[in-house]
């Protein structure tokens, strides 16, 4: 098969698109021919080395965690999942392995794929979506009338984030640049704050929940405008939040809380039945092909995209 492969970390231009081996798979684990993945940055961060002191490559490797294809074997008879089946996954092997013309899947993290978009579209949600319905519904446990502000909300995590909350009834503030219109008309926040013309931090509006989707933000830097009981979350495990929990205790009662998010197929099937219901959108930033995953990872790095960056294997 195809894939963009590396074999040392570096820069986007250290992928090299070549011929290996299918993977194998295991007897809890279906084969994909994969259509599409998509680019999270905990991709580009691991090509980069920056995860390399807790999780070493064995080069050479396939990045990449989400993928949508369709099932081409099972590893077992006993699979709710059959051949032909569309579906979209979260890989869970290290380092993942989407960006490849087929990948190797978790049955428990794989999903039939939402019926109302194609695979370029679903390719973009297991990992970003899975994170952002995890952490508004089982760490903060959002609730009506909730007031959530998201930094980050042009991002994948983050025009995820923006959807789910006000699905679950919350009044939402979009933090981004003014440079997306057309995302926020079409995600209709209840606020908008650009950054880059106001210091939201020192504004003051109050909020129950921060859910700092672009990583840009502490505790500690959030808590004044975090109302009493609120909750800070981020994706984005720092060692440092162990002491801002503890700091926490002496907030009137404003929490600490991070993800690391768990691919599960009961919360793909919730996702896929909110696109199909049309009450769930992804945005696509850009398309790229497989031959040419450095240019996703460039774009990836740029800080700047808006919704999620697509690779189309097919």
């Amino acid at each position: 098969m195809k894939a963009a492969v590396i074999y040392e970390y570096g820069g986007p231009e250290v992928f090299k698109y070549e011929d290996i081996p299918d993977p194998d798979i295991g007897k809890n684990e279906i084969l994909v021919k994969v259509f599409a993945a998509s680019v999270n940055p905990v991709d580009w961060k691991q090509r980069k080395g920056n995860h390399k002191f807790f999780l070493k490559a064995k080069f050479p490797v396939v990045p990449g965690y989400d993928v949508s294809g369709i099932v081409e074997r099972c590893g077992s008879d006993d699979c709710d999942l059959k051949p032909g089946d569309e579906v979209y996954c979260r890989l869970r092997r290290k380092f993942g392995g989407a960006f490849a013309e087929y990948a190797a899947a978790p049955l428990d993290a794989s999903a039939l794929k939402p019926k109302n978009i194609d695979h370029l579209h679903a390719a973009g949600i297991p990992l970003a979506g899975q994170t952002a319905l995890q952490a508004l519904r089982d760490k903060v446990k959002i609730e009506p009338g909730m007031h959530v502000l998201v930094t980050g909300a042009a991002g994948g995590v983050g025009h995820f984030a923006l959807q789910i909350a006000k699905l679950y009834g919350a009044e939402t503030t979009a933090v981004c640049s003014s440079n997306h219109p057309e995302l926020l008309r079409r995600l209709k926040p209840d606020h908008h704050i650009d950054y880059r013309t106001t210091d939201y931090l020192a504004a003051p509006d109050r909020y129950d929940v921060i859910f700092d989707a672009a990583g840009v933000e502490s505790f500690l830097s959030c808590r004044n405008i975090l109302k009493n009981g609120g909750v800070y979350i981020t994706s984005l495990p720092r060692p440092k939040l162990i002491i801002h929990k503890l700091l926490s205790v002496f907030s009137r009662g404003k929490r600490v809380r991070t993800l690391l998010q768990r691919p599960r197929t009961r919360d793909l099937d919730t996702l896929a039945k909110m696109v199909d219901e049309g009450k769930l959108e992804v945005i696509i930033d850009s398309v790229h092909s497989l031959e040419n995953v450095s240019e996703a990872h460039r774009r990836a790095e740029e800080y700047s995209s808006e919704g999620k960056i697509i690779v189309q294997v097919r």
